[in-house]
């Protein structure tokens, strides 16, 4: 259900009606396995474990926004160029 969840990219909401699970559930041990991964051993306090989470999300927004601009750059040059090539 994990792999699930986190393959598909969709919302745990939608992933748990799929499959006739209540939510809060799947966001348990979608939540749990999250916790694993950042911390293995068990060893990071809650304040540790819940900044390495903010930093992921951050991290996770700045690729978006980056591969935005990215998109929106080759656009404008492409605009650019076909305006250049019509004169």
């Amino acid at each position: 259900m994990v792999r699930l969840v986190e393959e598909s990219g969709r919302q745990i909401k939608a992933v748990a009606a799929e499959v006739g699970i209540d939510h809060r559930t799947v966001w348990q041990w979608v939540n749990n396995a999250r916790l694993a991964r950042i911390d293995p051993q068990g060893e990071l306090t809650a304040a540790q474990r819940s900044r390495i989470r903010d930093l992921e999300k951050k991290v996770a927004l700045l690729e978006r926004d980056l591969a935005f601009e990215k998109k929106a750059g080759a656009f404008f040059r492409e605009l650019d160029r076909d305006a250049n090539d019509s004169l």
